[in-house]
C-alpha cells in the first residue's frame, strides 16, 4: 500500500484558528512562525506496526540546521498525529518518522519529507535551493537522507523558477551543477547563462571564462580571456594565467609543517565518508594502452585517483606528499594510485611526455579525453569533477566513492595523514 503524509497548517489570528487540511506532499505549506499541524498515516510503510510513533522536524535556515525538535504523536483512527511550531525564518523543514525507540524509521525511502516553507502562497527565496544543498554532498546525513545530485540540480531550478533574483548569489554552486550533469541541455543552458552574463566584478568572470574553456567554447571563452586581460591587468586572472606558464616546482615554497592529531584526524573523516557508486571506465596510459578503473578487475582494491595537469601548481607541488603514501603502500597489492591528466591545452599527450622528459615522475599517469559532447572531458565528468584541480579520489574494493578532495594547502604532512586516514578507512 502507498504511504501518504498529511499536514495542516494553522494560520492563527486572534484567539480563533483556521486549518485546511492538504493531502498531497507536493502540495504541503509550512509557514515560519506559525503552528503546523502533523498527520501521518504509515500503513504499508515500515512504522506501519509500530505502537508509537514519534516525530523528528530538522529545521534550515540555509545549509545550517537551526534547531532539531522530537515531538510525539497520539494515534487518531488510521493515523498519527503531533503539532509542531515553525521557527522564524525557517526555510526548509525536514520531517522523519520513528517508532518510540528510534529503532526503526521512516525517511521515504532515503528521499526525506522536504518541506520548503512558503510565504504569501509561494515558496520563500532559498527554501528550493536548501533542499537542494542538503542532498548535493556534504557530510552523511543522520536519519539516512540519500545524497542524489541529479534530484539536488531539479531542486535547484525549481529555486531559479520561483526566484530568478537567487542566481546571482547561487551562480558558483548552481553552474556548477549544470556542469556536472549529463544532461546535454542542462550543458546548453549552462552556456547560454554564462555568455548572457552581465557583471563587472573579476571574480564572475574569471568563473565564466573557466566554465566556457571547460565546455569547449573557445570563442566566447577567448573574448573573456581578453576582457580580463584588458580590464584587470593587476588582477588575479593574470597572475594565474601567467604562474601557469612558468615551471610549477621553481616557485615551490616550503610549508611549516604542523602536528597531526591523528584520532582526530579519524574521527572527522569517518563522519563525512560518501558511499557513492561509480561504474568502470576505461583511460589510455601514455604509451596508449588501456587501462581498466574500476569493475571485476578491481574488486577489493581501493583505487586512489589524482586529477592533475602539467600547469597546476598546486597539482604537481601535492607530488613529493603523494610519492611518501604511495611508498607507504608500495608492498599492499591492494591499494592503487592512478593519475589522470585532465584538462590540457593542445596537443596533450605531447605536452604531458614533454613535461616527464624534464620531470620524471614514478606514476602511473592516464590521458583523460575529450568527449564529442559540448567538448568536456570524460573521467573528469565520469568522477563528477567540475569545481577545479587538483582533485583526487578514494574508491573502496566495491566501486564507492569514500572521499574526494579539492586543492592542495601546501603541507605535504596534512596531505599525507589526511589520504593514508583515508585509504585505511576505505580498505
Amino acid at each position: 500500500m502507498k504511504r501518504f503524509l498529511s499536514l495542516w497548517y494553522a494560520l492563527l489570528v486572534y484567539t480563533n484558528v483556521s486549518a485546511q487540511e492538504i493531502t498531497a506532499l507536493k502540495d504541503v505549506r509550512p509557514v515560519a512562525g506559525k503552528p503546523f499541524q502533523v498527520s501521518y498515516d504509515a500503513a504499508g510503510g515500515p512504522l506501519a506496526a509500530a505502537e508509537r510513533v514519534s516525530g523528528i522536524a530538522v529545521f534550515y535556515v540555509g545549509e545550517q540546521k537551526a534547531r532539531t525538535l522530537v515531538f510525539q504523536m497520539k494515534k487518531q483512527k488510521a493515523r498519527w498525529e503531533g503539532a509542531i511550531r515553525v521557527p522564524d525564518s525557517t526555510l526548509l523543514v525536514y520531517l522523519v518518522f520513528t517508532d518510540g525507540q528510534q529503532k526503526v524509521m521512516d525517511n521515504r525511502d532515503g528521499k526525506g519529507y522536504l518541506l520548503p516553507v512558503y510565504s504569501k502562497g509561494r515558496p520563500v527565496q532559498y527554501a528550493y535551493a536548501t533542499m537542494a544543498l542538503l542532498i548535493d554532498g556534504g557530510p552523511p546525513d543522520p536519519y539516512g537522507l540519500k545524497k542524489d545530485q541529479d534530484r539536488a540540480l531539479q531542486f535547484m531550478k525549481q529555486e531559479m523558477y520561483s526566484h530568478p533574483e537567487s542566481e546571482a548569489s547561487l551562480r558558483q554552486r548552481f553552474y556548477n551543477m549544470l556542469a556536472n550533469s549529463p544532461g546535454r541541455d542542462d550543458k546548453a543552458d549552462l552556456v547560454k547563462r554564462l555568455t548572457a552574463l552581465k557583471s563587472d566584478k573579476e571574480s564572475d568572470l574569471m568563473m565564466a571564462q573557466l566554465y566556457l574553456s571547460f565546455l569547449g567554447t573557445k570563442q566566447q571563452a577567448d573574448s573573456l580571456d581578453k576582457l580580463l586581460e584588458t580590464r584587470f591587468p593587476d588582477g588575479e586572472y593574470v597572475k594565474q594565467k601567467k604562474s601557469r606558464k612558468q615551471q610549477p616546482r621553481e616557485d615551490h615554497k616550503p610549508i611549516e609543517k604542523k602536528a597531526v592529531d591523528t584520532l582526530q584526524l579519524i574521527t572527522e573523516l569517518k563522519k563525512n565518508m560518501l558511499k557513492e557508486p561509480v561504474g568502470e571506465m576505461v583511460l589510455k596510459n601514455i604509451n596508449g594502452e588501456p587501462v581498466v578503473l574500476g569493475g571485476a578487475g578491481m574488486k577489493g582494491k581501493v583505487m586512489v585517483i589524482d586529477f592533475w595537469a602539467t600547469w597546476c601548481g598546486p597539482c604537481v607541488r601535492s607530488f613529493p606528499a603523494m610519492q611518501k603514501v604511495m611508498d607507504k603502500y608500495k608492498d599492499n597489492p591492494n591499494v592503487k594510485f592512478f593519475y589522470i591528466c585532465t584538462m590540457e591545452e593542445g596537443d596533450a599527450l605531447k605536452t604531458v611526455k614533454d613535461y616527464l622528459s624534464k620531470n620524471p615522475l614514478p606514476f602511473n599517469i592516464l590521458m583523460d579525453e575529450k568527449t564529442s559532447d559540448m567538448n568536456l572531458y570524460k573521467a573528469f565528468t565520469h568522477y563528477k569533477g567540475g569545481r577545479g584541480i587538483p582533485y583526487k579520489l578514494v574508491i573502496d574494493g566495491d566501486g564507492n566513492i569514500r572521499f574526494r578532495t579539492l586543492g592542495f594547502s601546501g603541507d605535504d604532512g596534512l596531505l599525507e595523514a589526511e589520504l593514508s586516514a583515508m585509504i585505511n578507512l576505505s580498505l
